[in-house]
C-alpha cells in the first residue's frame, strides 16, 4: 500500500476527553488495579458483618465510600481534572493534519516511523498509538470516509507488531 492516508481533526475538548478516557480505561483494563473494585466490595462485606455482630461501623463507612468512588465517582472526578488540564493545554483547539503511509505517520511538522510505534489499539471511537512513553489518539471521525479508516487500520496491522482491536 503506497497510498497516503490523510487524517485531520481539531483537538477540541470532546476529543481530549475521549482520548483521556480511552487511555485510562485501556491502561486500567490491563493493570492489576482493575481488581481494586472487588477488594473494596469485600471490605464492604466485612464492614457489614462487623456492623451487625459488633456494632462497629468504621470499616463499613470507609469501604462504602471506596465502593461509591470506584464505581460512581472515579470517571466524573477524572473528567473534571482532565477538563481543567485541557483549558491550560497549548494544543487547545489545534487543527491536526496528519498523513500515514508505509514509512510512518507525519503529524504536522514531526514524523513517527512505524518502527517507533510499540502498539496500536483500535477502539470504538478511535485509535491509540503508543510510542515511547507517549501516545497519539486519532478519532475515527478524523478520516475522510470509512474506506480511509479501514485502510489506516490495515496499514497499522501490517506495520506494527502489536495491533489490538478492543471494540
Amino acid at each position: 500500500m503506497s497510498k497516503t492516508i490523510k487524517i485531520s481533526y481539531i483537538w477540541d475538548k470532546e476529543n481530549f476527553l475521549n482520548a483521556s478516557e480511552a487511555t485510562y480505561n485501556y491502561n486500567l483494563k490491563h493493570s492489576p488495579k482493575r481488581f481494586l473494585g472487588w477488594i473494596f466490595m469485600a471490605l464492604t462485606q466485612f464492614g457489614v458483618v462487623g456492623a451487625l455482630k459488633k456494632d462497629v461501623y468504621g470499616l463499613l463507612i470507609v469501604s462504602t465510600f471506596l465502593v461509591v468512588y470506584w464505581y460512581a465517582l472515579r470517571w466524573p472526578l477524572r473528567k473534571f481534572m482532565f477538563s481543567k488540564t485541557f483549558k491550560n493545554s497549548p494544543n487547545q483547539n489545534h487543527q491536526f493534519n496528519m498523513s500515514a503511509n508505509n514509512e510512518g505517520i507525519k503529524v504536522d511538522d514531526s514524523f513517527i516511523s512505524w518502527s517507533e510505534i510499540l502498539e496500536v489499539v483500535s477502539l470504538k471511537d478511535g485509535f491509540l498509538l503508543y510510542y515511547g512513553s507517549e501516545f497519539l489518539y486519532i478519532p475515527k471521525n478524523a478520516f475522510v470516509n470509512t474506506n480511509e479508516k479501514d485502510n489506516f487500520s490495515h496499514l497499522a496491522k501490517e506495520s506494527v507488531h502489536f495491533y489490538i482491536k478492543e471494540n
